[in-house]
């Protein structure tokens, strides 16, 4: 049995989007990270780091959404695209830069209790970046592996699932606007965005 620790958290929802398409069955518990629940000493055993997700699989202990997705789509040999190294390309763009700018963009626009103008400005342009980056990739193919869907537009959808957090409008990108749509459509992607069942943040 896979178990699946997590929140309502874009990297979170990235692993339960995965487990979904795969078709797996797995335990889930819900790791509420504005209650600090992260840093439980049963979860700090699984993740010395105090982050999630985090997925349980034949006793061993997988972190990092990144490392969670590589192993799902290399295990069961789905979700690579059409080209397995344009794949791990578009991976890293997501991995790297659209969910740590947002995350930051989302900082400095709403959670931080002081909000200078250089950080807030700062971080929304390195999300515009991206966001100028994906537009021009999706104005060209439906994926952005290419014509099939892969793990680069699964760990991409949560983030862009939170555009709000960095003051986007996914009407001034039409062609990722379009691609949001399209995996939102996805079964499975709509299952995984609802792991755990009820989680929020707040």
């Amino acid at each position: 049995m896979l178990h699946f620790y997590g929140w309502a958290t874009p990297n979170s929802q990235r692993v339960s989007i995965m487990l979904e398409e795969c078709g797996l069955t797995y335990a889930v518990t819900g790791v509420n990270i504005r209650a600090r629940q992260q840093f439980a000493p049963e979860i700090l055993a699984l993740n010395p780091y105090g982050k999630i997700p985090i997925l349980v699989e034949d006793g061993r202990a997988i972190f990092e959404s990144g490392a969670i997705l590589l192993h799902l789509a290399e295990r069961h040999g789905v979700l690579w695209g059409e080209d397995r190294t344009t794949t791990l390309s578009w991976l890293m763009v997501a991995l790297t830069s659209l969910g740590p700018f947002t995350g930051q963009a989302h900082h400095w626009t709403e959670l931080a209790p002081e909000k200078p103008e250089a950080a807030r400005a700062h971080t929304v342009a390195l999300v515009d970046r991206v966001y100028r980056l994906l537009e021009g990739r999706l104005a060209s193919v439906p994926y952005l592996a290419g014509c099939d869907c892969s793990i680069a537009d699964i760990a991409a959808y949560p983030w862009v699932a939170k555009h709000g957090w960095a003051v986007r409008d996914l009407s001034t990108t039409p062609y990722l606007s379009a691609w949001f749509a399209r995996m939102g459509e996805r079964p499975a992607v709509q299952r995984g965005m609802r792991v755990p069942e009820g989680a929020r943040l707040e």
